[in-house]
């Protein structure tokens, strides 16, 4: 079931490759066919499946290494948090959009890959929102779907608690699980301990995320801040997935972690002292882990029956940094 209402295949603006001679247009990176494909392979109902969450390449040299590992994990579909390119709008937009076409079609030709909008892919101009709609063949930036026993919903880069009708939305949508798990994708977060202000990123209750607690969302997806941070907030799980090749941020928010919260970033310049290694990761338990060089990664979900859990994983050596049974 897909819904908002429908999201259909547009015509493509950015990439002549799209198209067959003698046949209609088709646009490979709309992961809708693929998805109904893996439907009729796996069943309409499946309990169990596995999914990647990445997002924040913005076109970086280690963006093909990302996706290698993401392959190498064979996923049935992935999700993104957005920021694949650097700016999404007018003339740059174009040259950025085949730059990922040039990375990433591959992998997107090869996986269904449902995206979001972040404030790159709108950066640049007015038409940023067509460009990612064609570039992926999709109506709506935000929508909803469902998979066995999960649902899927993708909101947009403007704050949904500042807009009665989104709001009215997306608990629609929310109510309308009827007893699935509940994923929401996105690319600001509501939590973190990283570069954004608190005006960016409230770090604290909203109406949205009541809703979230409300309605038993399983977990919420994010990008934008270039770091790693698992938390839960009430009933909630919120996952930062910003590790897919853009610069690694600083910690500067780390006095907002909280118990059995698991982070990774770059140390703040006021850490950065002689011999001490610049980025850090933090297990649940506390204990500090230096790393002398960024490290990029992928997360992947895995649901069986009722029970979720993930695997935050490093992509140049498949080590499995954080791993955890969310539901």
């Amino acid at each position: 079931m897909f819904s908002n209402k429908k999201i259909l295949i547009l015509p493509l603006l950015v990439l002549a490759a799209f198209y067959t001679k003698g046949q209609k247009a088709v646009n490979p990176y709309n992961p809708i066919p693929k998805m109904e494909a893996l439907k009729k392979e796996k069943g309409e109902n499946p309990t169990e499946m596995h999914f990647l969450v990445f997002g924040d390449s913005k076109g970086s040299i280690h963006f093909p290494d990302v996706l290698k590992r993401a392959d190498a994990l064979q996923p049935e579909f992935c999700i993104t948090t957005a920021d694949l390119v650097n700016r999404g709008a007018g003339e740059r937009g174009k040259v950025d959009y085949k730059l990922l076409d040039s990375m990433g079609g591959w992998f997107m030709r090869k996986y269904p890959m449902w995206p979001t909008v972040g404030n790159h892919e709108e950066a640049g101009g007015g038409d940023g929102i067509a460009n990612f709609t064609n570039f992926f063949g999709m109506e709506k930036t935000m929508y909803s779907f469902e998979y066995g026993n999960a649902k899927f919903i993708a909101l947009p880069w403007p704050k949904v608690k500042n807009d009665s009708l989104k709001l009215g939305w997306l608990e629609q949508e929310l109510k309308s699980a009827n007893g699935k798990h509940i994923f929401i994708y996105k690319h600001r977060p509501h939590y973190t301990v990283g570069a954004k202000s608190y005006k960016d990123v409230e770090g604290e209750e909203t109406p949205t995320t009541k809703l979230f607690d409300k309605y038993k969302v399983t977990a919420v997806f994010s990008g934008h801040d270039h770091l790693y941070y698992r938390t839960k907030r009430n009933t909630t799980t919120y996952i930062i997935s910003a590790g897919a090749g853009a610069p690694i941020y600083p910690l500067k928010r780390e006095a907002d972690a909280i118990k059995g919260d698991v982070y990774y970033g770059k140390r703040t310049n006021k850490e950065l002292k002689e011999g001490v290694a610049p980025y850090k990761f933090i297990g649940a338990g506390g204990s500090v882990t230096d790393l002398p060089k960024a490290m990029y990664y992928v997360l992947s979900v895995k649901i069986k029956g009722n029970s979720v859990s993930i695997e935050m994983i490093d992509e140049k050596t498949g080590k499995v940094w954080d791993k955890a049974i969310i539901k």
